[in-house]
């Protein structure tokens, strides 16, 4: 007998001879284990053995992917999981992933989650279509988590109105109206992550408050940029505008407040990103002091117009301490003479250091420390190293 067929029948025999190591494992282990996979593979894991047969009639968590679970059956698929599923387990967790094609499977997904009182809800339509969302979709007072990808909201405020447990909200590459009058967020609400999103109505900018918002991520064109009213609670923003966008400054936008600036004034923590050095210049204009910032990040915007909104941050800012420069790709014709204000200022006297990066050669990294070192910055606390263009977060940076 040749010595591969020899070795493969010790093999099937010492498997089936052996012990069911994965069926002896605790079962939350196992439960967890399954989690992890779509519920159609879930319920095919059911033909391992006789203990496997009702597991995933009790897993907390169900995903749906159509694209991988879709075919002519899947609807009846989805009713009958919907139909045999154990009523006294509650529902955690429920993501689904599929194309707007299939909007009578995910309406029976979303119904049925709701119902089930779902605390995490994930929503991730991968069409080129967003997939339209019916008015309270969201009327359910146990959901913490939601995550919603090319989805369209036409009356945001009744979908998140009603969420008075809310912590976590994401919403990317979605088109959502807040309405005319704006969006009151839930006192609940932490974090709130808006990124590559059409925000309507575009003609007459509307408000967003977050009472209890504790970290803001927002990267959008200028004109889809909501108005900042309302963020007492608020520690650490994020905010890129004008990223692959095209830039407009309507007048409806032109508020005594600013738009974005004067909600931010309370962080700790503060990165502004822009590739358009006219957006936060204009924000400057309100005066808004940022009497708790420690840690500040500014990319060339603020390099415009001998360094205006350098200086403007420098000096609203008492209490900084870590301020770091981000400097993109460099070109000539923006090179400025060292032109610096006619009264001199002093910095922060808590600051302790300062970063500047930048991608190439690059003549304005010895025009900012010259006008550092005239308005008080030992050349000590200062870092300047070289590094790949990159006009991402810092967070994002460091993953």
């Amino acid at each position: 007998m040749p010595k591969r067929l020899r070795n493969t029948r010790n093999k099937k025999a010492a498997v089936s001879g052996g012990e069911d190591r994965l069926s002896a494992l605790p079962e939350d282990v196992i439960l967890l284990l399954l989690s992890f996979l779509t519920s159609r593979q879930a319920v095919q894991m059911s033909v391992l053995g006789p203990r496997w047969r009702a597991l995933w009639k009790s897993l907390p968590s169900l995903r749906f992917d159509m694209g991988l679970d879709h075919t002519s059956r899947s609807f009846h698929f989805i009713e009958s999981l919907i139909r045999y599923r154990d009523p006294t387990t509650p529902l955690l967790e429920c993501e689904i992933l599929s194309s707007d094609r299939f909007s009578q499977d995910i309406d029976m997904c979303l119904r049925y989650a709701v119902s089930r009182k779902v605390r995490d809800l994930r929503i991730k339509i991968y069409s080129l279509r967003y997939f339209q969302l019916s008015a309270g979709t969201f009327f359910c007072t146990h959901l913490t988590r939601l995550t919603l990808r090319k989805v369209w909201l036409d009356d945001f405020y009744l979908h998140v109105s009603s969420c008075n447990s809310l912590e976590e909200l994401e919403i990317k590459r979605c088109d959502i109206n807040i309405g005319d009058v704006g969006t009151d967020f839930p006192n609940s609400l932490r974090l709130l992550r808006i990124r590559k999103t059409n925000i309507d109505p575009i003609a007459t900018r509307s408000f967003i408050t977050a009472p209890g918002l504790v970290t803001l991520e927002l990267a959008v064109g200028y004109e889809c940029a909501p108005w900042l009213k309302s963020m007492p609670s608020l520690v650490t923003a994020f905010i890129k505008i004008g990223h692959k966008s095209s830039f407009s400054y309507c007048e409806a936008c032109e508020f005594d407040d600013g738009v974005l600036l004067k909600g931010l004034s309370g962080a700790t923590n503060l990165e502004l990103i822009s590739v358009r050095s006219m957006v936060f210049r204009k924000e400057i204009k309100c005066y808004p002091t940022f009497s708790k910032l420690k840690t500040l990040l500014l990319s060339d915007w603020c390099m415009a117009s001998n360094f205006t909104g350098l200086v403007y941050f420098l000096q609203h800012s008492p209490i900084l301490e870590r301020f770091t420069l981000q400097l993109g790709r460099y070109c000539e014709k923006t090179q400025m003479h060292e032109v610096y204000p006619k009264e001199q200022f002093m910095v922060s006297k808590h600051l302790k250091a300062i970063e500047i990066t930048y991608f190439q050669k690059d003549v304005r990294v010895d025009q900012i420390v010259n006008f550092l070192a005239y308005h008080g910055v030992h050349p000590k606390l200062i870092n300047i190293e070289r590094k790949p263009y990159d006009d991402c977060f810092s967070f994002k940076r460091k993953e």
